[in-house]
């Protein structure tokens, strides 16, 4: 599976085209470029993945289903974030839940519920390549905001502890920033180091 990153929005956000043979996953589309806007002339796309519903992830997400006739999916939890954001939600075609396994192509994502950062926070992880999109969860040094409504320090200490739990090897692909290595952000992200070491 190819992975394409495309820096969208007034917010710089990370938008990732996901390509396996001829079919597509947008995660966070919170804008466009005309890069984005080739790249999706070349596949058919399938999915757009919203890893939560602030406006910087998913302000453009009805205007690629309309063009593209791709399923919007998002935890359903979320829609209150766009209510409280003075947003309204997309239509969601296919709500998420923890498990969740989403076909693309010959790949696979596999769909975590990672609270916190809003209520309907999910990751995707695509196993086979240890890579996790994060969303606003986790970011290289940093960790997501939990003062905008319905954030949660207690939430996101669990779905940060739950992210450790993952072992090595593990690339994390946020929605700001550089991607980065679950590994290094253990040991050198202070969020995650106090809970590495049992003091959430």
């Amino acid at each position: 599976m190819e992975i394409k990153k495309f820096v969208v929005g007034p917010l710089f956000t990370n938008a990732y085209l996901l390509v396996d043979g001829e079919e597509g996953a947008l995660i966070d589309p919170g804008g466009t470029s005309a890069e984005l806007e080739l790249a999706l002339q070349e596949v058919k796309l399938k999915y757009i993945l919203l890893t939560h519903g602030h406006f910087d992830h998913a302000d453009y997400a009805e205007l690629f289903r309309a063009r593209t006739g791709a399923k919007i999916l998002y935890h359903p939890e979320e829609k209150t974030t766009f209510w409280t954001m003075g947003r309204t939600p997309p239509p969601l075609d296919q709500p998420l839940a923890d498990g969740d396994r989403l076909r693309l192509g010959e790949e696979e994502l596999l769909v975590w519920h990672l609270p916190g950062h809003s209520p309907g926070s999910v990751a995707f992880l695509w196993e086979k390549k240890k890579t996790i999109f994060v969303g606003d969860v986790l970011f290289a040094g940093s960790v997501g905001r939990t003062d905008l409504p319905g954030g949660s320090w207690e939430d996101l200490s669990r779905s940060l502890s739950r992210l450790l739990s993952l072992g090595e090897g593990w690339r994390i692909l946020p929605g700001h920033g550089p991607a980065t290595e679950l590994a290094h952000e253990r040991d050198h992200n202070p969020f995650l180091r106090e809970l590495s070491h049992g003091r959430p």
